[in-house]
């Protein structure tokens, strides 16, 4: 039996004329997803572990057709098609229709697929929105304005040590694109200078949402990433970050230590606690 239709978040939708957008996109690739619940589709494989199937090119169009739509004149970056160009506009659209692909079809379970919608200006994040399609989870960010779950104001957790925490390693589905880097911090967490848990969930999305909402005891995330084969690409990125920087925490290369930029390609560091985030990176260093 298909799961009933979403509809847009009330208070998401008068946050800015820009969130109402971004909500209403994400919406409409979210009950595309929720039509197909239970049904056979049929899948590709774009590499080992990187799958894609119909549901993802249909929950795509419906999201392009709201976006291209709107009053914003933007340029669009979306994981299954070509980009348009905006000439002379500074705002770019970065969509995923559906994140954690795997997850959806395998049935990992209902929080780990979603949709993704971010607005950049400059190229800096402006709106993101993470719609988790199966449970109706929203959350969503405007710069300046916070970050929000259904309504309700996120705020980074309170920190804590790397010896007390739990670390999940989103590691590829092909080894041979595992970076040297990654695959030494991984041994060297489950070491009695890293971590108190350490793990490598299913294909998952939105997991960033998870160091916010308080509804695990996630405290980071590390991901690999290697530009022979990247597998945090912009539309992975962009919504995610621009949520949980406004909540306060942080995506940091591993490699540096800096703040990562949408469409960089290195292993990365993100959670809500910026010391954190730096015990974890000195492990490596």
């Amino acid at each position: 039996m298909a799961l009933a239709p979403l509809t847009v978040p009330v208070h998401g939708s008068t946050l800015s004329a820009e969130v109402k957008i971004a909500l209403e996109a994400a919406v409409a690739g979210a009950n595309v997803i929720r039509d197909w619940v239970g049904k056979p589709l049929a899948m590709e494989e774009k590499g080992v572990g990187d799958l894609v199937s119909e549901v993802d090119k249909r929950a795509e169009a419906s999201v392009l057709r709201v976006l291209e739509s709107s009053p914003i004149r933007a340029s669009v970056l979306s994981e299954e098609s070509e980009p348009s160009v905006v000439e002379g506009s500074s705002r770019c659209w970065i969509v995923d229709p559906l994140d954690g692909t795997s997850a959806f079809l395998f049935r990992v379970g209902d929080p780990f697929p979603s949709v993704l919608v971010a607005l950049e200006q400059d190229d800096h994040p402006l709106v993101g929105v993470v719609l988790f399609p199966l449970t109706g989870e929203c959350f969503y960010s405007h710069r300046g304005m916070g970050a929000y779950k259904d309504g309700v104001r996120l705020y980074p957790p309170m920190p804590r040590r790397l010896q007390d925490v739990w670390i999940d390693m989103n590691q590829y589905g092909n080894a041979r694109y595992e970076t040297g880097m990654f695959a030494y911090l991984r041994n060297k967490l489950r070491t009695r200078e890293g971590a108190k848990l350490v793990t490598s969930l299913p294909p998952h999305s939105g997991v960033a949402m998870r160091l916010l909402d308080g509804t695990t005891g996630l405290s980071a995330i590390v991901h690999d990433n290697n530009a022979d084969n990247v597998k945090q690409a912009p539309w992975d990125i962009a919504a995610p970050r621009a949520i949980l920087t406004e909540a306060g925490g942080c995506f940091v290369s591993l490699r540096t230590g800096r703040d990562i930029q949408t469409r960089d390609c290195e292993p990365m560091v993100v959670t809500g606690d910026r010391a954190l985030a730096q015990e974890i990176i000195d492990l490596v260093q």
